[in-house]
């Protein structure tokens, strides 16, 4: 996958505080996986949302995102795995790098 461009304010949900705003677009932008970040970039081209995201979860020095909609496994492939959970106490599904740490995408 191709390095996504830049991300700006305009990916983010309107429920992100305005203090964590910078540091979000700092994580995607510079620490998130590039097989990760060309997904969240197709995500918020199809008109999803960031509205979470931070460091050291599930792995020290990984970065989790959460998406504000619901995606599918068509971003799969060697770089990256896709697990469905759909349990309402946590998410609806994942994708999660194939090497460590282990970066992650929820929605």
């Amino acid at each position: 996958m191709h390095d996504a461009p830049a991300f700006t304010e305009a990916c983010l949900a309107a429920s992100v505080r305005p203090g964590s705003r910078r540091d979000i677009l700092a994580l995607l932008n510079e620490r998130l996986h590039p097989a990760l970040r060309a997904i969240v970039a197709a995500e918020v081209a199809s008109g999803s949302r960031v509205c979470d995201a931070g460091t050291d979860w599930p792995d020290t020095g990984s970065v989790h995102v959460t998406l504000d909609r619901h995606f599918d496994n068509r971003h799969a492939g060697a770089e990256v795995v896709f697990s469905p959970c759909d349990d309402p106490h946590y998410w609806h599904a994942d994708y999660s790098t194939a090497e460590k740490p282990r970066h992650l995408l929820i929605c």
